[in-house]
């Protein structure tokens, strides 16, 4: 039998929170107790709320009643009836003594389950174990507590008597107590009233078919919709390193006395490593006072409702709006990180949960929403992010995060030759698919006396396009390579160049190779870039002989984003192992 949802409400909010609820529709996911000045009396067949009162002179009872609006709102007759079953002294109900305690029938709600009941008309006594009208307290837990020393230190119950019928009440009473010998600090327990016997006075007896006729109501089960957003929430939010919850039942202890108790499948929460906690109102069913009353008694609670019609993406924004995170941007905004390879991160949603030390967050999250496997952050790149801090959520997840490899990807990274004087030229002309010779003595000028001759030596030496070329690293004299451009020999001279990016460039415009040097942009998956992430590397691209594209990096790069660039096409040339 599903509970009916039911406010013990103290009684300056019995008017704008109690009755709405009582009277609207009928739900089982939450309930809201204020012990405060308003308590719940259990009857065969109804919950009443009642005002424990103190008489005082001039009172009498058809005042009290009608000073809480209660002739007009309570059927009088049923009233009448509930008034003096709650209240076993009162056999006379004109006649109440001052400083005598009454209790006053604040509202009468049908327990589901039950048809036509008749109030018993005799005195009945009834054993504890087999009372469905018992009285109970709300017990907050405080450290060191355990139950057995709960229960002794408020009720005179025996040994054997605890272990063998009161421990069973208690659970009973709370179901969510899988075991008994594990309660925490904070946690809210129902403890049923001792008392060896309960004597119900006579109480006329009375029809209730009319009033309790109606079929028990079911919960309505969640709708595809909503269990699409509950697996949406919690697959983003769980690989945030936050943590959802969406079983079990939250209980929410008020500062004012009582508790807010919660079903989590229909009010999932949200606990963020911050400490603040979201209570996510699915179907928009928790009122607005029960939220207000959360929110002003605990500052780091917060209530989010979303409407029937919010698809994932907008139910996402209303959360994270509600996350107070240091810093959050949506679509056509970024955040960007510099260093020898930059990262420029967007999505749906780009967030950093909390600021860290000094300007370095601790954490940067991006979320995107994404329509194929296409549009997914590979799996390399995810890697290689998190290394820095950074959580590239893609949903859904078309690769699965268990697709994340485990040992380094084989990656192809062009390598310079080690027994060679000049190695970047030489890898160079390589590429270009240019022989050449190293280290070549060629005549430059023979006189008609065979003891006058001039004879240079050539670093690198080839004939490109049927021109004689000359690269030169050491550095011949201005008068030499003058010399050698009147006999129509091109020299590109190289000495005193350091910069391998430079010498790079130079060597590629001599050969005549179309090249590219900027800063290269790549983003890391096939989707718009202003909802994408994208890695930036300083260097030049061209294409080798086989029309391979190359890009010779100013920056060593991780093996992790190699493996991304060689699955772009792009082999890797570190002109850092060049020196500089």
């Amino acid at each position: 039998m599903k509970k009916k949802v039911i406010l013990f409400a103290c009684l300056i909010l019995f008017a704008s929170v109690l009755t709405p609820l009582a009277h609207g529709k009928e739900k089982d996911t939450f309930s809201i107790s204020l012990v405060q000045r308003a308590t719940v009396k259990k009857m065969r067949g109804r919950e009443v709320i009642y005002e424990r009162y103190q008489v005082k002179k001039g009172d009498y009872i058809w005042k009290l009643l009608r000073q809480r609006g209660l002739l007009k709102k309570l059927d009088l007759s049923e009233m009448l009836s509930v008034l003096k079953g709650i209240n076993p002294s009162l056999t006379n109900l004109d006649l109440i003594h001052p400083g005598e305690t009454i209790l006053i029938p604040l509202n009468i709600i049908p327990v589901r389950g039950y048809g036509a009941v008749k109030e018993l008309d005799q005195e009945q006594i009834l054993g504890l174990t087999s009372l469905e009208d018992m009285d109970f307290e709300n017990y907050v837990v405080k450290s060191g507590d355990s139950l057995t020393m709960i229960v002794k230190n408020r009720f005179d119950i025996s040994p054997e008597f605890f272990y063998e019928n009161y421990l069973k009440l208690i659970q009973e009473f709370n179901p969510t107590l899988a075991n008994p010998d594990l309660i925490y600090p904070n946690q809210v327990i129902r403890l049923p009233i001792y008392s060896p016997e309960i004597v119900r006075m006579p109480i006329k007896a009375k029809d209730e078919t009319a009033a309790l006729r109606k079929a028990p109501p079911t919960k309505t089960p969640d709708t595809a919709q909503t269990l699409a957003l509950k697996r949406g929430f919690k697959d983003i939010f769980n690989q945030m390193g936050e943590e959802w919850v969406d079983t079990g039942e939250q209980y929410i202890p008020l500062k004012s006395g009582g508790q807010v108790n919660l079903k989590a499948d229909s009010f999932p929460v949200l606990n963020l490593s911050s400490g603040r906690r979201l209570i996510i109102d699915m179907k928009s069913e928790l009122p607005e006072d029960i939220s207000q009353l959360i929110e002003a008694d605990w500052e780091d609670y917060r209530v989010v409702h979303l409407a029937n019609t919010d698809n994932l993406k907008q139910a996402m924004d209303k959360v994270l709006s509600a996350c107070n995170y240091y810093a959050i941007v949506r679509v056509g905004d970024y955040f960007k990180i510099a260093g020898d390879i930059g990262i420029t991160i967007a999505g749906d949603w780009a967030l950093i949960p909390q600021k860290g030390q000094g300007d370095i967050p601790d954490k940067i999250v991006t979320i995107t929403f994404i329509r194929s496997r296409a549009e997914q952050t590979p799996s390399v790149i995810k890697v290689y992010l998190e290394k820095l801090g950074i959580i590239a959520i893609d949903y859904p997840d078309f690769i699965g995060s268990s697709a994340v490899r485990q040992q380094a990807p084989v990656t192809k990274k062009i390598t310079i030759e080690r027994d060679t004087d000049f190695p970047l030229p030489a890898l160079l002309l390589d590429l270009a698919g240019q022989p050449f010779s190293e280290r070549l003595k060629m005549p430059l000028y023979r006189g008609k006396d065979p003891t006058f001759n001039v004879i240079i030596q050539a670093d690198l030496f080839f004939n490109r396009d049927g021109k004689d070329c000359i690269i030169d690293t050491t550095g011949l004299s201005p008068h030499i390579v003058s010399l050698l451009r009147k006999h129509h020999i091109h020299v590109l001279s190289l000495s005193g160049v350091k910069e391998p990016r430079r010498k790079t460039r130079l060597i590629l415009d001599f050969l005549g190779v179309p090249f590219a040097s900027k800063l290269h942009r790549f983003p890391v998956a096939a989707r718009d870039e202003t909802r994408n992430i994208t890695l930036s590397f300083s260097g030049v691209s061209f294409a080798d002989q086989a029309g391979k594209m190359i890009l010779a990096a100013d920056q060593r790069i991780p093996n992790d984003l190699v493996f991304f660039l060689n699955r772009l096409g792009y082999q890797v040339l570190d002109l850092t192992q060049f020196g500089s």
